[in-house]
């Protein structure tokens, strides 16, 4: 039975369904959004390949990866672009923290062998017609690599979803004008997520804002999926912290 106290150890991912409105835009897209998968020794491969099947079972138009692709190394590249490459469809990612103190250019060589496009400071169109929306992808903002400037160079404020691994990016991104929503990861949702002190200790010791779920400021909106690895010890406790697999309707508001 699912609690908010639950111990989810090496349970599958949950697939959540939501519908997000972009304003301005007046399109339709089915989404799928996961991120976190870690691929290396402390997540089991079942579980990234579960996230896997449950993407594909959900046949979005599109799915999206915000990062921390591997963890402790670079050993595990070769499993992640055989798992990622079983996604159907077309694939949109941009790298994390763990990524970039392993091998950034490694993981992102792994990914484009998968067939995914990564994102590294710049945005891309997706869609033909009224459906067509633009997809920024900001590079961690953790380790420094980010650049807003030329990631939204020549978007102007046309109305644009945003992708970037660490949440706390998000009012940047916002105040650029085009990018209304913004799909992050990195938190694991607190990982061991205690109500009320996980979300007081993150704030107070590392100065996190956004744990878990979406944040509304000011019309904008930012998406933190808690994700599906982990990097330091397998297990997750507490519902803001269930491994995820997202599926995102999105719609012009």
């Amino acid at each position: 039975m699912d609690t908010p106290g639950a111990l989810y150890g090496f349970a599958p991912p949950t697939l959540t369904g939501h519908t997000v409105k972009i304003p301005g835009w007046t399109g339709r897209l089915r989404i799928a959004h996961i991120t976190d998968l870690h691929f290396g020794v402390v997540t089991p491969m079942a579980i990234q390949r579960e996230a896997v099947a449950q993407v594909n079972a959900a046949k979005p138009q599109l799915t999206v990866l915000t990062g921390d692709f591997i963890c402790r190394g670079r050993s595990f590249l070769d499993r992640m672009t055989e798992t990622l490459s079983a996604i159907e469809g077309p694939k949109l990612a941009v790298l994390g923290n763990h990524d970039h103190w392993s091998d950034g250019p490694g993981v992102r060589a792994a990914l484009e062998r998968a067939e995914v496009e990564v994102l590294e400071n710049a945005w891309t169109l997706f869609g033909v017609g009224e459906d067509a929306l633009p997809i920024v992808g900001l590079d961690d903002y953790g380790t420094a690599h980010h650049d807003v400037d030329r990631a939204t160079r020549g978007l102007g404020a046309t109305p644009a979803l945003a992708l970037s691994h660490n949440p706390e990016s998000a009012p940047l991104l916002w105040g650029r004008g085009g990018p209304k929503v913004v799909l992050s990861g990195h938190t694991h949702g607190g990982q061991l997520h205690v109500q009320g002190w996980t979300e007081a200790i993150w704030r107070k010791l590392v100065n996190v804002k956004y744990l878990s779920g979406f944040y509304t400021e000011e019309g904008f909106q930012v998406y933190v999926n808690p994700g599906v690895g982990a990097s330091v010890v397998p297990w997750r406790y507490g519902r803001p912290a269930m491994r995820t697999v997202s599926v995102l309707n999105l719609e012009g508001g």
